[in-house]
């Protein structure tokens, strides 16, 4: 069996590497082709091309580089006609990935999967009337995204969240602090300003700003700046680095660490949520990003998933012009003071994303190829 796949950011390829494993282990004689990152690749995929081309935030972003975005995928497409391998499996990055899924609808009969369902709960709902012309299964991460595709008619599979089974809320936090350098009695903030240089920078100097006027006023206090590599390290943060701790390529492990999380809305605000870490969410884009999805696209109350999981406001966020070193000290302090009622709301988001199901993509993958 041959399977093309395609990740197009840090968060797809950890989702892509799972997914691989569980492949590899319930099928005898399987190759893979198509795009990934290093986890991916560790795998035995060999990428086509470097997720960084096609990973870009929001929407002004993506659209100056949108030339280049377009003909990457056409060659890709391209390669995949080539290639003919008998499931296309596009994990997240659905505006990249439908576009292939349309042409390969049209023109081949390769089947095609996306992993992750679009947030066409989030913004531009319409959407979903679509997907069962552009893909032939969507893999569901989340139970209520599951109940509105049965709604609509959508074929679907519910396969979980990896990092509900896979994020060890066990851990021994002793141990862990000894190993990343954390001092043993103080509370320690973690800060994850995101995993794109685009977020870590319009983040940099609100963060900044709390960091050094929190410092000040709680000198016990250890802050730590949870990167994936050096190269992130920008703007006003890389000039403040010297007064905190920063830990590369290691934030789950400093989100086990933590009394409290400052967390870039995204994939890390679930593994906060999974680890019960009461957090402050922020999120800080382009302006004319910004405007544009909340005015015309954006149809969710809530920005980050421990709040959109548990439909309440459980964890605070802040967006845009919020997102300030007072703003989120406030938020900080008042986190602080109801971190057991917050931790214990979020420890159920956990057992609400497990499935049992240990060969839950081959499954899948049978019936698809089986119609």
């Amino acid at each position: 069996m041959k399977i093309a796949v395609c990740a197009g950011e840090k968060s797809g390829d950890t989702l892509g590497h799972e997914l691989l494993i569980d492949l590899k282990q319930n099928n005898d004689n399987i190759k893979f082709i198509g795009v990934g990152g290093s986890l991916m690749e560790s795998e035995g995929l060999k990428s086509f091309f470097p997720i960084k081309e096609i990973s870009h935030m929001g929407l002004i972003d993506p659209l100056i580089n949108l030339r280049k975005i377009l003909k990457i995928r056409k060659k890709f497409i391209n390669y995949l006609k080539k290639e003919n391998p008998d499931v296309f499996i596009g994990i997240d990055s659905p505006s990249f990935n439908s576009g292939i899924c349309k042409v390969l609808r049209r023109d081949t009969k390769i089947k095609t999967v996306q992993y992750v369902c679009p947030q066409f709960w989030a913004w531009r709902y319409g959407r979903v009337h679509k997907f069962n012309s552009l893909y032939h299964r969507v893999f569901s991460l989340f139970p209520f995204e599951s109940q509105l595709l049965k709604k609509h008619g959508v074929n679907f599979s519910y396969v979980g969240h990896p990092l509900a089974k896979n994020l060890s809320v066990d851990s021994n936090v002793e141990e862990l602090k000894k190993g990343l350098g954390i001092p043993l009695d103080k509370t320690v903030i973690a800060i994850l300003p995101g995993s794109r240089k685009s977020e870590i920078y319009h983040h940099s100097k609100p963060l900044t700003d709390f960091i050094s006027t929190y410092k000040k006023q709680n000198v016990d206090v250890e802050i730590i700046l949870a990167l994936n590599k050096e190269s992130d390290l920008l703007g006003e943060l890389r000039q403040l680095s010297k007064k905190i701790s920063v830990i590369y390529d290691s934030t789950q492990k400093v989100l086990a660490c933590c009394d409290i999380a400052i967390v870039a809305s995204g994939t890390a605000t679930l593994e906060a949520a999974i680890l019960a870490k009461p957090m402050v969410v922020i999120y800080k884009s382009n302006k004319l990003s910004n405007f544009i999805l909340s005015n015309f696209f954006l149809k969710t109350k809530f920005i980050s998933l421990p709040n959109i999981l548990s439909q309440e406001k459980i964890v605070f966020e802040l967006r845009q012009n919020q997102v300030s070193g007072k703003e989120i000290s406030e938020k900080v302090e008042l986190t602080l003071k109801n971190q057991k009622v917050i931790s214990d709301k979020l420890s159920l988001i956990r057992d609400s994303l497990l499935v049992t199901d240990s060969n839950k993509f081959s499954i899948a993958l049978r019936e698809i190829l089986a119609k």
